[in-house]
């Protein structure tokens, strides 16, 4: 139990190094970059959240990995990210519906590692996932419909939906 508990750490916390080095990258990026086309009506307790990048990442050990799924916004100086961690780990498999708690015929959508966290500066602050429900379904190379309705242990909400290209690298051993 410890060994899930210190590989769900290192899992959050190189999660979390790769989205801010995102960040980094596209804050440099030139603005006559060409970008695709998107549609995001992801709110936050009701207002606009406006996402500068959406990242995939799975990651697997054996029978055990995940895909953690980030929206970033913001600037390099203030950024929020959420992330949501659900327990398909290949692009073969990430497609479908997850749920927590367990809804039967849903995946699982996992608590501690769905998580919304701000910056500022040298401030950090963050709060994990109570109750929620994800649906992902892939359009077509790295383009994809995330479908959120969440509710963070603080209250906060999430709620809409992301269609557009992601970052998207899946690892499996």
């Amino acid at each position: 139990m410890k060994k899930v508990k210190n590989m769900k750490k290192s899992i959050k916390i190189l999660k979390n190094i790769i989205v801010l080095l995102a960040v980094i990258a596209l804050t440099q990026c030139d603005e006559d970059d060409v970008t695709p086309k998107t549609i995001n009506t992801v709110k936050m307790n009701g207002n606009d959240y406006a996402i500068a990048s959406a990242t995939m990442i799975g990651m697997s050990i054996g029978d055990f990995g995940s895909t953690s799924i980030s929206f970033l916004s913001g600037t390099g100086l203030e950024s929020r990210i959420l992330s949501l961690n659900v327990e398909s780990f290949t692009a073969a498999t990430i497609e479908g519906d997850y749920a927590f708690p367990e809804v039967t015929g849903k995946k699982l959508l996992d608590d501690w590692l769905t998580d919304y966290s701000y910056y500022e500066g040298t401030e950090q602050y963050s709060s994990n996932l109570e109750t929620g429900e994800v649906s992902i379904t892939h359009n077509g190379s790295n383009n994809y419909t995330v479908s959120i309705d969440l509710v963070m242990i603080d209250g906060v909400t999430f709620t809409g939906l992301y269609t557009g290209d992601f970052q998207v690298m899946f690892s499996n051993n």
